[in-house]
């Protein structure tokens, strides 16, 4: 099970600042995400800043996972 820890939204959506989530690919966690706290969460994993084993994930299709990843869903900073 990958370990996954939220921050801004996703914490706020899913009710947690930690989980574990059995899925091979990213692609596979977001579903989950979405079957387990709703879609709004879901798309809020998507347009989060996401980061899977200390990298910044650049293509959610590409990321494959195993039993000892960990996945961090950071919100988006911007500012002026």
């Amino acid at each position: 099970m990958a370990h996954i820890s939220y921050y801004g939204d996703m914490r706020t959506l899913s009710g947690k600042t930690e989980d574990s989530i059995d899925a091979e690919s990213l692609s596979e966690l977001l579903k989950v995400i979405g079957k387990t706290y709703g879609k709004k969460a879901q798309k809020a994993a998507k347009s989060s800043l996401i980061v899977a084993d200390n990298e910044k994930v650049l293509s959610i299709r590409k990321i494959k996972l195993n039993s000892d990843s960990e996945v961090g869903f950071f919100p988006m900073c911007c500012g002026g």
